[in-house]
């Protein structure tokens, strides 16, 4: 079990890297399966955060602060409803959750490029209410299935947000998300972290780090279209093994 959580970690932390994205996306579904639902979720908010931080420190000159601010206050609005919504809720409906809500996240995702390759009119930068609504549905992705990159990549491709600039400010955006999305779960839904030893959370702590650092590494030498294809191949995957995990303990 440790070792393919570690796996997972540094696959989704070298996407994030590279691509300013994919740590929820890809370690997710597979974080769900190894360690269960609600536990997998809070950790993979924690982890999310920590990586997005980290990122930070070098990405934080192209921030458009502005922008987070909306993204940011939108989003956390949300996270209190949300975690109330899923207190309640089984491991089986957690889990179609978290695996309808990848598969659903990616395919929009890939929708939107196609419309905006075939040129596609894009949103205003300058308009509010799509920020405000692209923060509501990642605060609400965060909370239930620790994903909340891909309604601000569609936000992103929609509106011509200029790459560098979107995964710099993405990166406090998504940090700020998951921290409020797991204080949420932990007070209001009686959430809890997996229960692992001392050096098994150092360990895990290296991982991201170290998926970080290979990420750091690769981006100047890989293509970005080749590790986006990579990107949502494994979040398609992790996301269907984790709906049919979910469906099969209602059936």
């Amino acid at each position: 079990m440790l070792a393919l959580l570690v796996l997972a970690i540094l696959v989704g932390g070298i996407l994030q890297r590279v691509s300013g994205m994919g740590f929820g996306l890809v370690a997710g579904p597979f974080i769900v399966l190894i360690v269960g639902p609600l536990e997998g979720v809070l950790f993979v908010n924690l982890s999310g955060a920590i990586a997005s931080t980290i990122i930070l420190g070098r990405v934080v000159r192209d921030v458009e602060w502005r922008t987070f601010a909306w993204l940011a206050s939108s989003s956390i609005v949300v996270t209190v409803p949300a975690a109330l919504l899923l207190r309640d809720a089984s491991s089986s409906a957690l889990e179609i959750t978290v695996g309808a809500v990848v598969i659903a996240a990616m395919t929009l995702a890939v929708v939107t490029s196609r419309l905006r390759r075939e040129g596609a009119h894009p949103l205003p930068r300058a308009a509010r209410w799509p920020l405000a609504t692209t923060g509501v549905a990642s605060g609400f992705g965060s909370v239930a299935a620790g994903i909340g990159g891909p309604p601000v990549a569609v936000y992103a491709v929609l509106s011509g947000w200029d790459p560098k600039k979107f995964a710099a400010t993405a990166q406090p955006f998504f940090a700020a998300n998951a921290l409020a999305a797991l204080v949420a779960k932990l007070v209001l839904a009686d959430a809890s972290f997996p229960a692992l030893t001392g050096w098994e959370w150092a360990l895990l702590m290296a991982a991201i780090v170290g998926g970080l650092a290979v990420g750091d590494a690769l981006a100047p030498r890989v293509s970005a279209v080749a590790m986006r294809r990579v990107l949502i191949a494994l979040a398609y995957v992790g996301g269907v093994a984790t709906l049919a995990r979910g469906l099969s303990g209602v059936v």
